[in-house]
């Protein structure tokens, strides 16, 4: 799944991305928003490390997913260079809870000795040469193993989302729901259910680049309109009318 992470609505905010097959980074992005427009962050569950400049000096974040889709602080730089990890990876380095991020951006140097690294990629223009030059620093630094149940669990959730209740779903494992939400939370930073309304939420997005309102609400499990509205709006500020206007009929604003 290319998890979406930023809704843009407007035109002069430049914005790239190069999806990646790694199984540490999902995507790298680059942000040139030069008048520093408002940017909505959408809730992915991933862990984001992002450089952004700030008085000629480019400074590096850990950011944790949003859990409802709200105005980004990277909308306050000109420029933002991202990384997205692959949903439940994270580096020993972080040596936290990765619930302690969500929702947060803690300074990249609070774990590791960053400023010659930053120094470095603050100097680039090249899109491409970030992502080089970030590829070799995060390259030596060594993944935390994820738990099996926390994978399967994740795993199960993108392969069908909306199919299936969390409860049966956890049932299908094998264990107690708390025992698998409390493993599922330490490297996921949310809970089953939480995760689970986010890649619908995540699907919806996806789906409705192409299909009718009413077919995502089937195919997705939503109880009714209403229910499917108003998770929408949460998880993306747009209701379902607004998304298919702004971003499928007029381009006026995009979802990335």
């Amino acid at each position: 799944m290319n998890f979406k992470t930023f809704y843009i609505n407007n035109h002069r905010i430049k914005y790239q991305e190069v999806l990646s097959e790694d199984p540490i980074f999902e995507k790298f992005y680059l942000i040139e928003n030069p008048y520093q427009d408002d940017i909505v962050a959408i809730p992915d569950g991933c862990v984001d490390f992002q450089f952004t400049w700030e008085n000629g000096r480019c400074r590096g974040y850990v950011c944790g997913s949003f859990l409802q889709g709200k105005r980004s602080l990277i909308s306050t730089y000109q420029r933002c260079f991202g990384m997205k990890m692959q949903p439940g990876i994270q580096f020993k380095f972080l040596q936290k809870d990765i619930t302690e991020l969500v929702g947060s951006r803690v300074p990249l140097s609070e774990f590791l000795e960053v400023s010659s690294f930053e120094q470095r990629l603050g100097e680039l223009d090249c899109f491409s040469e970030m992502i080089g030059a970030a590829r070799r620093f995060f390259n030596g630094q060594k993944i935390a193993p994820v738990h099996t149940i926390a994978s399967n669990t994740a795993k199960l959730i993108v392969s069908a989302p909306g199919s299936q209740r969390v409860s049966e779903m956890v049932e299908s494992l094998g264990y107690s729901q708390r025992y698998v939400n409390n493993i599922f939370k330490h490297y996921f930073g949310v809970s089953v259910k939480k995760y689970s309304d986010i890649i619908r939420a995540q699907a919806a997005i996806n789906y409705l680049e192409s299909t009718d309102v009413m077919d995502v609400i089937i195919d997705l499990g939503y109880y009714d309109q209403a229910h499917f509205i108003r998770d929408f709006k949460q998880y993306t500020s747009l209701t379902p009318k607004s998304f298919v206007e702004q971003v499928r009929r007029t381009k006026e604003g995009i979802i990335v």
